[in-house]
C-alpha cells in the first residue's frame, strides 16, 4: 500500500480587515530548503447540487471528504500513478461510487482534483503546479467552475484603490486554470508582495463591475488558488470566490453588493395577526406585512446592513417586540421564528444553510416551548426506535438552535423531554415524513391545543 502521510495544517490565522482570508498556514513559510520531498494531493467540491464526497485510494487509504465549497486537507505522498475513488453515501449508509480517476503524482508538486459541473455527472479534473519556497511573496492562481460556463475578467488592486485603478491579470474560462503575474514585480521576485488587495470580476471585455471583494489579506508565502463557483442552499443566485489553500478550511468571498434575505414564522396562537415592519436601514425603505398564527412568509430579498425589526400585535396583554436588531450580511439568509412567551413577543434568529439541498439535508431544530430547561429530538426512520435512531438533537434549551444534516429520507420527528426522574415525556411526534425536497428544513416544538399541549412543525 501506498504510503501517506496527511500533512494536517494548522488552521486560519486571521487578520481581520473586512475580510481576511484564509484557510491555513502551511509549510512553504519555512525557508530554510526550496524542496518538497513529496507529492501533494487534495480534493475540491465545486458541485452546487451534489452531496459530501469521499476521495480515497482505490484499495486503500481514504484522503477525506469535501461538501460543496470545501476541500479535504492536503496530504503529502510518494510520487507516483495512483487510482482514486470518489464516494457518497446514500440514505441507507450504502456507499455509491460517483466516478474513478487515475492520476500521476510528481515529487515537488501539488495536484488538486476538481469536481465541478452537474452531480448527476460531473466532472472530475486534475490541475498541478510546482511548489516553491517564497519569502515574503504569494503566488495566485485563479479557476472558473461555474454550472453556466461563464468567462469573467479578473482584476485585482491595491487596498483602497477603485477599479478604475485595478490590473487587469488575465480572462478566466470555466475549466482552464490560470497563473497570474504580478504588475509590480521587483528585483527580490517577480511574485506578488504580501499585503492587502481587492479583487474585481467583469465580463469578459467589459469595464462594468459584476463582482467586488473586501479588502482581502494575503498574508502567507504560499501559493492561493481562487476559484469562481456559483451559491446553493437556501439563496440560489450569486457568485462566490473560494480561496484555497492547504488545509480544509476554505474561505468564501462574497460580493460586497451582494443582496440577503430573510423570511419570518409566526409561532403564536395568537388570535389577531401580527404586523411585522422590517427596517431602520437609512438606503432601504420600510417593509410591513402581516402574518396569521403559524404562518411562514417567503424569502424576501434585501439589501445587507442593519435592519431594526417591530412585531406589534392588537391583543392589550400581551407585549410587541420592539427594535430587534437583525445583522443581514452580503449573501447570506436568516430566519426570524417569532413566539409568545409570559406575555411577551420575542424571536429567535439564524443563518440558513449555504449548501446544497439534493442529496443532504441541513435542518435547523428549535425549541420554542418555554416549559423545560432542554428540548430532546428524535429522528426516527421506520425499521428504528428512539433508541436506534441514528440521527437526534440532545439538548436544545429555549429560544436556541441546533442544525443536523440529513440523508434524503423519511422519518418520524419525536419530540421528549427528561423529567425529574430522568424519565423521558413525550411532547409530540409526526408521522412518517419525507425530508426529500430540495428545501432549507426547520423543525419547531411549540406550545398548542394538542392532548400533549405541545407540537412539533416542519417548515421548508
Amino acid at each position: 500500500m501506498r504510503k501517506i502521510c496527511s500533512l494536517w495544517l494548522t488552521q486560519l490565522c486571521l487578520s481581520i480587515v473586512g475580510i481576511s482570508i484564509l484557510s491555513g498556514c502551511s509549510s512553504d513559510s519555512d525557508d530554510s530548503s526550496s524542496d518538497y520531498t513529496y507529492a501533494y494531493l487534495q480534493f475540491y467540491n465545486a458541485s452546487p447540487n451534489g452531496a459530501n464526497v469521499e476521495m480515497r485510494e482505490v484499495d486503500g487509504d481514504s484522503f477525506g471528504s469535501a461538501q460543496f465549497g470545501d476541500t479535504t486537507s492536503m496530504s503529502s505522498m510518494d510520487s507516483g500513478e495512483i487510482e482514486l475513488e470518489f464516494i457518497r453515501t446514500d440514505a441507507d449508509d450504502q456507499e455509491v461510487e460517483i466516478d474513478t480517476l487515475t492520476i500521476t503524482l510528481r515529487e515537488g508538486y501539488k495536484t488538486i482534483v476538481v469536481m465541478s459541473g452537474d452531480f448527476d455527472a460531473p466532472q472530475f479534473i486534475e490541475y498541478s503546479y510546482e511548489r516553491e519556497t517564497l519569502e515574503d511573496h504569494f503566488r495566485l492562481f485563479g479557476l472558473s467552475v461555474t454550472m453556466e460556463s461563464t468567462s469573467y475578467d479578473f482584476y485585482l488592486s491595491d487596498a483602497g484603490d477603485p477599479f478604475e485603478s485595478a490590473n487587469y491579470l488575465g480572462t478566466l474560462t470555466t475549466g482552464d486554470m490560470v497563473e497570474f503575474e504580478y504588475w509590480n514585480q521587483d528585483d527580490d521576485s517577480s511574485d506578488f508582495d504580501e499585503g492587502e488587495y481587492t479583487l474585481y470580476l467583469t465580463e469578459p471585455g467589459s469595464t462594468d463591475v459584476v463582482f467586488e471583494s473586501q479588502t482581502l489579506n494575503f498574508i502567507y508565502e504560499t501559493e492561493y488558488l481562487m476559484a469562481i463557483r456559483d451559491v446553493s442552499g437556501a439563496i440560489q443566485e450569486g457568485t462566490i470566490v473560494d480561496t484555497i489553500l492547504n488545509s480544509s478550511t476554505v474561505t468564501a468571498i462574497t460580493d460586497v453588493e451582494a443582496d440577503s434575505q430573510y423570511r419570518i414564522y409566526n409561532s403564536t396562537e395568537l388570535a389577531s395577526a401580527l404586523q411585522v415592519t422590517f427596517g431602520g436601514n437609512d438606503d432601504e425603505t420600510d417593509v410591513t406585512f402581516t402574518l396569521d398564527s403559524g404562518e411562514l412568509s417567503d424569502f424576501t430579498a434585501i439589501r445587507y446592513g442593519d435592519y431594526r425589526v417591530t412585531v406589534e400585535t392588537s391583543e392589550d396583554d400581551i407585549t410587541d417586540l420592539s427594535n430587534k436588531l437583525v445583522t443581514l450580511n452580503q449573501g447570506e439568509s436568516k430566519a426570524i421564528l417569532v413566539y409568545e412567551a409570559d406575555g411577551e413577543l420575542g424571536a429567535v434568529t439564524f443563518v440558513e444553510s449555504g449548501l446544497p439541498q439534493a442529496y443532504d439535508k441541513t435542518v435547523n431544530f428549535v425549541n420554542l416551548v418555554t416549559d423545560f430547561d432542554d428540548v430532546d429530538f428524535y429522528l426516527v426512520r421506520n425499521d428504528e426506535t428512539i433508541d436506534t435512531a441514528e440521527y437526534d438533537i440532545q439538548n436544545v434549551e429555549f429560544g436556541e438552535t441546533n442544525t443536523e444534516v440529513l440523508p434524503s429520507d423519511y422519518y418520524e420527528v419525536i419530540a421528549v423531554y427528561e423529567d425529574s426522574n430522568e424519565e423521558q415525556v413525550l411532547l409530540d411526534r409526526t408521522s412518517l415524513f419525507g425530508f426529500n425536497e430540495e428545501q432549507n428544513y426547520i423543525v419547531t416544538v411549540e406550545a398548542a391545543d394538542t392532548p400533549t399541549g405541545y407540537e412539533i412543525n416542519i417548515l421548508y
